[in-house]
C-alpha cells in the first residue's frame, strides 16, 4: 500500500512535501516524494490524503484508561484533596465499570492518532482488553500499592500471581530490556510491566523488592515521582496534605511508616529502582541533584504538563532535564486530571508552560516528545516513533489547516487538534477512519458516569 499526503513529516529527518510512504506486510517499506515511490512501486494500490500530513502514531507516554469516565472530575484544586475525593468515587465502581472506562478511553487514543500508550492500573486486564479490542500498542503496567512493610511478601505474591494469570490470559512478550529477555523486531502489541505506585503509598523496602521483582521477570518499571509539594513535604517532615487524606480515607498506619527525610527521587533512587528500565512520571519537583540522578541512571521521564497544572503541583523543569540528556515523553495522564486524552493539546501545554519558566521548547522537541522521544523512554525507538525504513508502520494521517505553510511542524502543534485526525494505522492495519462511537461503547462509557454523579455526555 502506498499512503500519500501533502506533507509526510518523518521526525527522524526534514518534512517532504508531496511525499508518501510504501506499507508492506505491516511495516514501512520506503519513504520519500511521491512521484518518486510511484514509479518505483507502480503495481501498489494508493491512498491519497490531500490535505494531510502523515506523522508516525502518537506515543502517550503515560495514561490511566481505567479512569476515563472521572473526565471533568479534577476542578482546579490542590493534589490531597483531589487524591481523597479519587479514592473515596472509586469505591463507587466495580470491575465492569472500569472495563467500559477503559474500552472508551482506549477508542479515544485512537480516533486522537495516540497508536501506542504506556498505561499504569491497578486492574490490568480491563486495559489490556481495551487495548486488543481497538488494536492499541500497550504496555499495561500494574500498580503496586503498600503502605505497610510487614505486609511485603504477600503484596509482591499477589503481583506474581496477578501476572501469571493475566499472562496465561493474554499472549504476550517483553521488549528488550537492560538485563532482560531479547524480542523479535516487530515486538509486541501488548506486553506487561510493574508500577510501584509513588514514594508516598509505597515505602523503600517495597520499592526494592517491586524492582527486583520486575528484572527478574524482564518487566520495564514506571512509577509517579515529585509530582507535587504536598509529597514532598510528607517525605521529608512526615506530614502534608496527602497524610491528611490518608487518615480521611482510614488507610493511614503511621506505625509502619516513617518520612525517609529526603526528596522523593533521592528515596526511589537509594531502593535501587531508578534505571534505564524505569519510567519517571511527572518530576515536578526537583533540584539540580535530583536531575543529576536520573540522568546518570538513564531514567527517562513522562512530562504531564495539563495535569500537573490542573492539580496545582507546578511546572516541571523540562529544558534543565533535557539539558542534563534525559529523555522525555509527553503524557496526558488521566482523565481524573485532564480534560481529554488530545495529544494535540499536550504539545501546545508543554510549549506553554516551558515559555512560563523562560526556557522555550521549540514546536519541533515537543512532537519528538509526543512520537520519537516518547517510543525511547519506552524502549520502544526502534518499532516506532518515527517514519522510518523497516519500523513498524504505525501512521496518523492530520488534517491542515494551513496548506501554504513551509513548516509542517509549527502548524501542526499550534493548529491541529484529535478532531483533524483522519486515519490511524497500527502496524499497517487502519484502526480509526473517521465515524462515530460504536454505540456500545458510548452507552458503557455514560452509564458509569452516571455511576459516578457526573454529567452525561
Amino acid at each position: 500500500m502506498l499512503l500519500e499526503a501533502r506533507w509526510v513529516v518523518p521526525i527522524g529527518g526534514p518534512p517532504i512535501e508531496d511525499g508518501a510512504l510504501v506499507v508492506t506486510g505491516g511495516t514501512i517499506a520506503a519513504v520519500g516524494p511521491s512521484a518518486e515511490l510511484r514509479g518505483r512501486y507502480p503495481g501498489e494500490p494508493v491512498e491519497t490524503y490531500a490535505d494531510c500530513a502523515l506523522l508516525p502514531g502518537l506515543v502517550n507516554v503515560h495514561t490511566h484508561l481505567d479512569y476515563s469516565a472521572f473526565r471533568h472530575f479534577a476542578h482546579p484544586r490542590g493534589f490531597g484533596t483531589w487524591m481523597l475525593q479519587l479514592l473515596l468515587a472509586s469505591r463507587k465502581l466495580g470491575m465492569d465499570d472500569f472495563a467500559a472506562s477503559a474500552l472508551w478511553g482506549a477508542h479515544e487514543c485512537v480516533r486522537n492518532g495516540v497508536t501506542s500508550i504506556a498505561d499504569a492500573s491497578e486492574k490490568g486486564r480491563t486495559v489490556a482488553l481495551a487495548a486488543r479490542a481497538t488494536g492499541l500498542r500497550a504496555r499495561v503496567y500494574l500498580e503496586v500499592f503498600g503502605l505497610d512493610d510487614a505486609a511485603l511478601p504477600k503484596t509482591i505474591e499477589r503481583l506474581d500471581a496477578r501476572l501469571a494469570q493475566l499472562r496465561g490470559e493474554f499472549e504476550t512478550a517483553t521488549t528488550a530490556v537492560p538485563g532482560g529477555p531479547s524480542s523479535a523486531r516487530e515486538g509486541p502489541r501488548l506486553e506487561w510491566g510493574v508500577s510501584p505506585h509513588a514514594p508516598y503509598t509505597v515505602p523503600p523496602r517495597l520499592y526494592r523488592e517491586a524492582a527486583r521483582f520486575a528484572r527478574r521477570a524482564g518487566l520495564r518499571m514506571a512509577t509517579h515521582v515529585a509530582e507535587s509539594q504536598a509529597e514532598v513535604e510528607l517525605l521529608t517532615k512526615g506530614s502534608s496534605a496527602i497524610a491528611k487524606a490518608y487518615k480521611a480515607a482510614h488507610l493511614w498506619k503511621r506505625q509502619h511508616w516513617a518520612p525517609p527525610g529526603i526528596s522523593p527521587v533521592q528515596c526511589v533512587a537509594e531502593s535501587g529502582a531508578l534505571g534505564p528500565d524505569m519510567l519517571a512520571v511527572h518530576v515536578v519537583h526537583v533540584d539540580e541533584k535530583d536531575i543529576a540522578t536520573l540522568a546518570a541512571t538513564g531514567t527517562a521521564v513522562a512530562h504531564c504538563p495539563r495535569s500537573n497544572l490542573r492539580l496545582k503541583c507546578g511546572i516541571a523543569p523540562v529544558a534543565d532535564m533535557i539539558a542534563a540528556g534525559i529523555t522525555i515523553g509527553l503524557g496526558t495522564d488521566s482523565l481524573a486530571s485532564n480534560d481529554n486524552l488530545d495529544p494535540f493539546d499536550e504539545m501546545r501545554a508543554a510549549l506553554e508552560v516551558s515559555r512560563s519558566r523562560g526556557a522555550a521548547l521549540t514546536p519541533a522537541a515537543v512532537l519528538r516528545m509526543a512520537t520519537l522521544e516518547g517510543a525511547r523512554a519506552l524502549g520502544w525507538d526502534h518499532l516506532v516513533g518515527s517514519l522510518e525504513v523497516g519500523k513498524r508502520a504505525d501512521v496518523v494521517a492530520v488534517r491542515m489547516r494551513g496548506l501554504e505553510t513551509r513548516d509542517p511542524v509549527d502548524a501542526l502543534v499550534a493548529g491541529a487538534s484529535a478532531s483533524d485526525v483522519r486515519m490511524t494505522m497500527i502496524d499497517g492495519t487502519p484502526v480509526f477512519g473517521g465515524g462515530n462511537l460504536p454505540v456500545e461503547v458510548a452507552d458503557g462509557f455514560r452509564s458509569v458516569r452516571t455511576r459516578l454523579g457526573l454529567m452525561s455526555e
